[in-house]
């Protein structure tokens, strides 16, 4: 399962998986922030299923929530894994500022008068 790129900066509650893995497996999550450079922020245990198709939940808000704009999913198995489908819960972020990026913020002038 490869990546996608999104418009904007997200932040990730969870992920949902259907599939089928008797050896169980690994999800591997990359983000690009904080610092801009995709690195991997996430390591998901899939437990081994006992039926044809299971469906989990992941939790990525823990220690903190995953953040980015550019995300990349990689799963893997030493045995046989069948992703079926996959959902994300994340919501938009309306303006944000990473410092390690060299941004800063500077108000408009505001009229008192």
């Amino acid at each position: 399962m490869e990546g996608s790129k999104v418009e904007g900066i997200v932040q990730l509650k969870d992920v949902t998986l259907a599939y089928n893995g008797p050896s169980g497996g690994t999800l591997l999550v990359y983000t690009d922030m904080p610092g801009g450079v995709l690195a991997l922020r996430r390591t998901i245990v899939l437990p081994a299923t006992t039926g044809e198709r299971e469906q989990k939940t992941f939790p990525l808000d823990s220690p903190s929530l995953l953040e980015g704009k550019l995300i990349k999913w990689r799963a893997s198995s030493a045995g046989t894994l069948i992703l079926y489908e996959g959902s994300v819960r994340a919501r938009k972020v309306g303006l944000y500022i990473d410092g390690a990026a060299g941004e800063t913020w500077e108000t408009q002038p505001l009229s008192l008068g």
